[in-house]
């Protein structure tokens, strides 16, 4: 390998740390921030919510994975030319990029998240209360059914479906974020590269 390529791919793993550093700094804060149940667009209107948007629910384990794994999906999507920017203007757009982050982390969770939740909650409740013909029959030949469909499916389809999210969002952020770690472990990318990973990396150098 030529001492330029060698150079390119070293930029480029110097690029991916950065990258990781500054994606688990956004991770850490927006985990903190629904831990201690700050929001953004509570910040910006302490008074009033916008309309159409939900009161934060209480802490639960279910919106934590849930903002996680917001989170690490929109970590995929961080726009490129900000990186080759120069060092103090890399850093001002990484505050900017922290808020827009926050901001639309809240904007899901409140706006789109939280108002599901309520109309999957009430469409267990009624399923739970119904009395037509073959609801009775299963109720019949599972006398907690209907309790369970009132009090505690809603938490365990929640805390399911918010699991099952976080851990999708870990397997897409995965292949980029084992490669800054690689790197950091090994001091320099690894020689065994998966053909996709590899002929990908070699086309950005």
């Amino acid at each position: 390998m030529s001492q330029l390529r060698l150079r390119r791919m070293q930029m480029r793993a110097a690029e991916l740390v950065r990258d990781f550093y500054e994606s688990l700094l956004m991770l850490t804060l927006g985990v903190m921030m629904q831990w201690n149940q700050w929001h953004v667009m509570r910040m910006l209107n302490a008074e009033k919510l916008p309309e159409g948007v939900s009161e934060p629910q209480p802490l639960n384990w279910s919106s934590a994975f849930f903002t996680s794994g917001l989170l690490l999906t929109l970590l995929q999507y961080r726009p490129q030319y900000i990186k080759r920017l120069a060092a103090t203007l890399r850093k001002l757009f990484l505050l900017l990029e922290v808020f827009i982050v926050l901001f639309l982390v809240d904007y899901v969770l409140l706006s789109m998240w939280q108002p599901f939740l309520n109309i999957f909650d009430q469409v267990l409740h009624a399923l739970g209360h119904s009395k037509w013909t073959w609801a009775r029959i299963l109720f019949r030949y599972w006398p907690g059914l209907s309790s369970w469909l009132i009090n505690d499916a809603f938490y365990f389809m929640r805390f399911v479906a918010s699991l099952s999210w976080f851990l999708l969002a870990i397997e897409m952020s995965a292949p980029k974020w084992r490669l800054a770690i690689d790197f950091l472990l090994l001091g320099q990318l690894p020689d065994v590269l998966p053909r996709h990973r590899r002929r990908r990396l070699q086309s950005q150098c």
